[in-house]
């Protein structure tokens, strides 16, 4: 079992450095055409509708150099595992939250690691707002926390983001690919997009 692991891993760290090779317009253009990354659900309800205002690699405010997403939305927003695993840590004590450097150490947060070693982080939560425990196994769909505007954050919103290791051992973030009602694409920043139904 365990050789079995070490080698889904292996494998899995190959895909990163092989998508790693290509440019952030040319992953959203779909040029990627041996994609065989994950498909996540978007982690909201199903149904609900979202805006997301920041990208991966975007230069606009706070996300150039990262493969992350910042969603806009409500406070107290339902929150819901992108796709199943099990939580390895959580926060949820910070009432705190700004554009001060001090803020990057005030958000709430969870995450969950996958069954191909990687781990989808989901921050800014709000206060006493995640609902599921260190330890506990999620399926992809299911509630575990609430949006708030703890940490390094301006507004209330979701930052999610997926981490994973690449073929030479270092730690790194993954473009990550979702299903929304256009299909499995990676997001563009500015638009609105839908969880599939």
């Amino acid at each position: 079992m365990r050789f079995l692991f070490s080698a889904i891993c292996v494998f899995c760290a190959w895909l990163l450095h092989a998508q790693s090779r290509y440019t952030t317009r040319q992953l959203l253009n779909g040029r990627y055409k041996n994609d065989s990354s994950y498909i996540y659900s978007l982690p909201f309800e199903t149904g609900k509708k979202v805006f997301l205002i920041q990208g991966i690699n975007e230069t606009i405010f706070s996300h150039k150099g990262e493969r992350s997403l910042d969603f806009k939305i409500k406070k107290g927003t339902t929150i819901c595992a992108a796709r199943a695993g099990v939580v390895t840590a959580v926060r949820q004590d910070s009432d705190k939250g700004g554009l001060k450097p001090e803020n990057l150490a005030d958000g709430n947060y969870i995450i969950i690691q996958h069954n191909d070693c990687s781990t989808a982080w989901y921050w800014h939560l709000k206060k006493n707002g995640v609902l599921v425990q260190e330890g506990d196994s999620v399926q992809e769909g299911q509630p575990i926390g609430l949006s708030g505007n703890t940490g390094f954050s301006a507004f209330p919103h979701l930052h999610f983001e997926v981490q994973g290791r690449d073929a030479a051992g270092n730690y790194t973030r993954l473009a990550t690919r979702f299903y929304t009602q256009h299909g499995p694409i990676y997001l563009s920043p500015l638009r609105f997009y839908r969880t599939r139904r």
